[in-house]
């Protein structure tokens, strides 16, 4: 009967997983302009819609840029559930730490637009970038959601995939800051 349970609880694991996993195909168009206020948004990004475009290079100097304050980035896409459960508790450390850490809310979604019909129906009290597969590659992001921290020196020094409470994200942004 345990035996039973174990395989169970893999296979859920496992559904969960690969339904919150996938990766396209198919390379986003690179369109997109700011729609959240940060202290350096990338100047790369063409104007268009209000939703920054971010990607490597962006990320570097948006990093360069910030040096002296961590950030979290998190990836994550409209169509995961996980990811869903996780957005109200980044617009709490948004609201509770957001003058001690910055925090980005990257979508990799398929494309633009699915992610600006979701922010239409649901705005974020947060900065959200439409990112690409690249940027999740760098970052060996193979679920999502995925947090990946960098401390004040632009410097990764955590990722990884999980729904985070508020208060362990609160304990993460004070122990960035010591």
């Amino acid at each position: 009967m345990i035996k039973m349970w174990r395989i169970f609880a893999l296979a859920i694991f496992v559904l969960v997983m690969g339904a919150c996993s996938g990766e396209s195909g198919t390379a986003p168009e690179k369109s997109g302009a700011a729609s959240a206020e940060t202290s350096a948004a990338p100047s790369h990004a063409p104007a268009q819609d209000g939703i920054p475009f971010l990607d490597e290079a962006g990320l570097d100097k948006y990093l360069k840029d910030n040096a002296g304050r961590p950030t979290m980035l998190f990836f994550w896409a409209t169509w995961c559930p996980s990811c869903k459960q996780e957005i109200p508790e980044l617009v709490a450390l948004q609201e509770s730490h957001g003058d001690k850490v910055n925090i980005i809310a990257l979508s990799v979604d398929e494309n633009r637009e699915a992610l600006e019909k979701y922010l239409e129906k649901k705005p974020m009290d947060l900065p959200v970038y439409w990112g690409d597969q690249g940027l999740a590659r760098k970052f060996r992001v193979e679920a999502i959601p995925t947090l990946v921290i960098f401390d004040k020196t632009g410097k990764q020094i955590f990722g990884q995939a999980g729904v985070y409470p508020h208060s362990m994200l609160g304990a993460m942004a004070d122990k960035l800051n010591q």
